[in-house]
């Protein structure tokens, strides 16, 4: 009940902190490009606290927390991997993609190969992947609401929603770049005070060490094959130097040197909270070695580990995690879905209001959408993450990557890439386990993707002459 009071009032003050702060942005916002791109005011510190929110998502805080404490220690590697996804994006992606100035991936697709159907598909696909890791955020909120307060998950889904879509209707982009920054700090303090209680309350490292080794050599050891950690490590790096939700983190951001400037601030905060993830999860393990779930790890330690007041700050960090990762995928599906399709396929000559206007019309839509299918639970948290991360860089890796850094791609084969990538990583998740379980489907998507891409492109350019000629 302590827990509980303590919870409902630091709750409410920081959805009413963040709802105005909505408005705040929702009076600055009088473009499409200010609610998209928030007038590309947003500077490094508040940059790399951005790019750090959107990717600390439920998945880490509910899903990897729990992986370490199934795990053990061996699941650490995929932060490496994630390192460095930031570190091709820092070199090849960000800085190029911010200088090109487009709003959405799409725009840049669309430009780059001269192709509205790379348009078109390329929103599709986004809406599609990123529904998929809205679920994930869902059912997180579910689990945590569930665990600590004996809440029936749909309410608990409910109002996060609610709360989510109202600042990201209001405000867009510009309130969510400060809102994300100020939920970072919020993670960090909830993780920081966390991890040394747990440390005091499982007899301190040496000891936590022997009674893991005892319960299971595997968790101080190698639990996951350097095969599978290779997989789950591409998957979750190549994703972070594709992602679109990501992606357009960057077209908000003031100059090239601020999107550079901005992925260093995010590895700092990173590399602090995938620390703190993983000893929750191994100390959690050792306070508690026989959870019913383990997507319930966070909330059973902020129930019955911590201090009441210490408690209700990890758990509105985990919150501030999933509503930051909510809304950072709200705005780039309706982005997909009102500059893209609408705006720029079905009615090129909308206005900029009405364009505006169904952006939040989309997000209210696409916010509702996942409710039904996170309660229907059909795999734990940390598995639909990683879902979406082997779509992603299966999408659109190839045709980014290589679309900023070589004109030899042509549209088909932009086209191609995506098409195959995506078609090669869906059949592979679905039987690839079958045929040869030592290949991830990120692999496979890759792979298929690149091959289709310069082998049409190779084609297409004997038979049109080059994109660079075409342009």
């Amino acid at each position: 009940m302590t827990v509980g009071l303590t919870f409902a009032v630091v709750l409410t003050a920081s959805v009413g902190a963040l709802i105005f702060i909505g408005i705040l942005g929702y009076r600055k916002t009088r473009t499409e490009e200010d609610f998209l791109v928030a007038g590309r005011s947003i500077g490094p510190w508040v940059g790399g606290a951005v790019l750090a929110a959107t990717q600390i998502s439920a998945g880490t805080f509910v899903g990897t927390v729990g992986r370490h404490y199934f795990a053990g220690v061996s699941f650490v590697w995929v932060w490496p991997g994630v390192w460095f996804g930031w570190l091709i994006s820092a070199l090849f992606v960000a800085p190029k993609l911010r200088e090109f100035g487009a709003v959405t991936v799409p725009d840049f697709l669309a430009a780059r190969y001269s192709s509205r159907l790379a348009r078109g598909l390329s929103a599709i696909l986004i809406i599609f992947a990123y529904m998929i890791l809205l679920v994930a955020q869902y059912q997180a909120c579910g689990e945590i609401f569930q665990a600590i307060f004996g809440l029936a998950p749909g309410w608990a889904m409910l109002m996060l929603a609610s709360s989510t879509l109202v600042y990201t209707m209001l405000g867009g982009m510009r309130s969510s770049s400060y809102i994300d920054f100020l939920q970072v700090m919020v993670m960090l303090g909830g993780l920081i005070i966390a991890v040394p209680l747990l440390l005091y309350r499982a007899g301190g490292l040496t000891h936590a060490g022997q009674v893991l080794t005892a319960l299971d050599p595997r968790l101080t050891g190698w639990f996951y094959d350097w095969k599978q950690m290779l997989g789950l490590a591409l998957s979750f790096g190549l994703t972070m130097a594709a992602a679109p939700y990501e992606m357009v983190r960057f077209y908000s951001m003031r100059s090239k040197a601020t999107v550079r400037n901005a992925i260093g601030v995010c590895f700092l905060f990173q590399a602090i909270i995938g620390s703190c993830v993983m000893m929750i999860g191994l100390l959690m393990r050792v306070l508690f070695p026989r959870l019913a779930s383990i997507d319930q790890t966070s909330s059973v330690m902020a129930l019955n580990v911590l201090s009441p007041l210490a408690g209700t700050l990890f758990i509105v960090a985990m919150i501030s995690a999933v509503m930051s990762s909510s809304n950072a995928i709200l705005l780039v599906v309706s982005g997909g879905i009102s500059h893209d399709i609408y705006g720029k396929l079905l009615r090129p000559d909308a206005s900029d209001r009405s364009r505006l206007l169904l952006n939040r019309v989309s997000i209210f839509v696409l916010g509702a959408v996942p409710i039904w299918f996170a309660l229907q639970r059909f795999t734990d948290v940390q598995e639909l993450v990683v879902i979406e991360t082997r779509f992603i860089p299966s999408f659109f890796f190839v045709p980014i990557v290589f679309g900023l850094n070589s004109r030899f791609g042509t549209p088909a084969g932009a086209i191609a890439g995506m098409a195959g990538g995506s078609i090669g990583c869906l059949v592979w998740s679905a039987w690839g386990a079958r045929i040869a379980p030592a290949f991830d489907a990120v692999e496979i998507g890759i792979t298929a993707s690149a091959l289709c891409y310069f082998l049409v492109s190779a084609f297409s350019r004997n038979r049109e002459g080059s994109w660079a000629a075409s342009s």
